[in-house]
């Protein structure tokens, strides 16, 4: 299979019954109906038996012993399929407001946009089905596939640390780097979702255009200045800058309550990855 192929069933399976779209019974509001939320993905490839995945991911200063490579999620895998879905400049403009005032004084815990919330939540949704189609297609093309994710055996092992990462599959899989806040910046930026789905199907590796792992990032301070807890730090340097334990409840605590048909409980920030020079591009220098 070649990426041109799974990039266009990706963006036929995005943009077919407006599943790309906010739809009218989970709209927050209104004005929000039929706003798209992410542009076309980035496609990169990994081989299964990359030494990131085999070794280097499982150092406790990386992730850990308990993250599992690509083979024991999928006896046999050839491949890591990894997919970057950008924020449309409509959800990215919408979080970019003040962080001092919640954006809904009738609901003092939503402290950040809700189209921002409907990217977390509606955009993960759709980022799910993603993986599963490509997973679909890809057995159609006669080969094993499955989203470690969405396994029943993904989960969180340790504080903030599971054992699968969409981000470092991602990285070593050519699409980008790490950056103070612990996002990955790629070349449309670092607001937005990853994907990723392992395969039996022999894929040409995609080329990094770096060599270490925080390359894109510039130090610049931004995202630190940005974050209204302060969880972000620069002179803790990249590995060490952001603390979780302070990003983690922050991030919890705003939500909005139930809404829609299925009482969604839509929670997020993400001020970090929005009015920074990484936000829709790879930072100049």
């Amino acid at each position: 299979m070649h990426p041109y192929l799974i990039k266009a069933e990706l963006v036929e399976y995005m943009s077919a019954a407006g599943r790309n779209q906010i739809s009218p019974h989970k709209a927050i509001s209104p004005e929000y109906v039929g706003v798209s939320i992410f542009e076309e993905p980035l496609i990169g490839m990994a081989a299964a038996d990359d030494p990131l995945f085999t070794d280097e991911f499982k150092r406790e200063e990386v992730i850990g012993r308990h993250f599992k490579s690509p083979e024991e999620w999928l006896p046999g895998a050839k491949s890591v399929i990894c997919f970057f879905l950008p924020f449309t400049e409509a959800v990215r403009a919408s979080n970019r407001g003040r962080m001092d005032e919640p954006y809904d004084p009738e609901v003092t815990n939503q402290r950040c946009s809700a189209l921002w919330l409907h990217g977390r939540v509606e955009g993960q949704r759709l980022v799910n089905a993603l993986c599963r189609q490509l997973c679909f297609l890809l057995r159609e093309y006669g080969h094993q596939a499955v989203a470690p994710s969405l396994e029943t055996g993904f989960g969180v092992v340790q504080p903030y640390s599971s054992n699968w990462s969409e981000r470092h599959a991602a990285y070593a899989a050519g699409l980008g780097t790490f950056s103070l806040s612990r996002g990955l910046i790629t070349a449309r930026g670092m607001a937005g979702r990853i994907g990723s789905v392992v395969t039996t199907a022999p894929l040409a590796p995609t080329p990094r255009p770096y060599s270490g792992p925080f390359d894109y990032c510039t130090m610049c301070g931004a995202c630190q200045r940005r974050c209204p807890v302060g969880a972000i730090d620069a002179t803790r340097g990249c590995v060490l800058g952001k603390d979780q334990n302070i990003c983690g409840p922050y991030v919890n605590g705003s939500y909005l309550p139930p809404h829609g048909p299925d009482a969604t409980v839509r929670y997020g920030c993400g001020k970090c990855q929005v009015g920074v020079p990484c936000e829709h591009q790879i930072p100049r220098r």
